[in-house]
């Protein structure tokens, strides 16, 4: 069994070094299974390049524009892993620490969803909040109607959860599903492409499921400097909001368009500048 890593930093050296050492210590090199590392570096000034380099000499580091952000970044990463043989291609952020036998309880997982499921599946990885323990990133229900189109984060149950799509944190797709719904939407810079994916495997007909209980811990991103935060002056939000960090309303239209039609992502870009403009009211 061939596994493909990717991942993609910037500018934070001491994460992606800790998240590295958390990784390698999934890998047994006395097993028979292969692992192969796939870094893109998307112009760091830090340092991280040959810090990783003097530390895990075996990963293969790819150099960015600067400009990459984590979806063009982990593209990038993904393009190279395919000019060799993966049977799974495992997606990790930098910004995440693995509990001991992370890897292992993913492949375990996905065989018993596929038996479960009777086709191979996606799974992603439930990930806690280092401080408050509780469920940060993983699986997501999809509530859809003419004038509705949310998430809502499913909480591990202790067992297996099907679901409709995920975050890109921590996620393992074998190279069949790759072969049906291929690689990431290039539409995308940063924000919702995970979300997209794991919808595009859905309407596929392929099953979406998380682990049973935390792999991992990775911090909730803050929502005091997210672009609906009413304590931030409106250029601010405006500012954010158009980023490619923040919800960049081009992309949010096509990603809704895309997977609804086009009365609900009307509807949806209205709501958008409404919770724009009025956070306190939205709230």
């Amino acid at each position: 069994m061939v596994i493909s890593i990717l991942l993609t930093c910037h500018n934070r050296k001491n994460k992606t070094l800790r998240c590295l050492r958390s990784l390698k210590k999934q890998i047994n090199p006395n097993e028979d299974d292969s692992y192969f590392i796939y870094l893109v570096d998307d112009g760091s000034t830090d340092g991280t390049t040959p810090a990783i380099y003097q530390e895990f000499p075996d990963v293969n580091i790819i150099q960015g524009t600067g400009n990459l952000y984590w979806y063009g970044g982990m593209q990038l990463a993904w393009e190279h892993a395919l000019k060799k043989k993966s049977d799974f291609f495992f997606w990790l952020n930098d910004d995440v620490i693995l509990y001991k036998d992370a890897l292992f309880t993913m492949i375990e997982t996905y065989n018993s969803a596929k038996k479960k499921y009777g086709s191979a599946p996606v799974i992603g990885g439930n990930l806690c909040d280092p401080i408050t323990k509780k469920i940060s990133y993983g699986g997501y229900t999809l509530e859809k109607g003419y004038s509705c189109f949310r998430t809502h984060k499913i909480d591990p149950t202790g067992d297996i959860s099907q679901c409709d799509t995920i975050n890109g944190n921590v996620v393992l797709i074998p190279k069949s599903v790759v072969n049906i719904v291929g690689t990431l939407d290039k539409k995308f810079t940063h924000a919702m492409g995970d979300f997209d994916y794991g919808l595009r495997c859905r309407d596929k007909g392929i099953p979406i499921a998380t682990t049973a209980g935390f792999i991992g811990e990775c911090s909730n991103n803050p929502p005091e400097n997210a672009w609906f935060s009413p304590n931030m002056p409106l250029l601010h939000r405006i500012s954010k909001l158009n980023s490619p960090t923040g919800l960049p309303p081009r992309e949010y239209y096509y990603y809704i368009r895309k997977h609804t039609g086009i009365l609900t992502g009307l509807v949806m870009q209205i709501k958008l500048y409404l919770r724009l403009f009025f956070p306190s009211l939205w709230r």
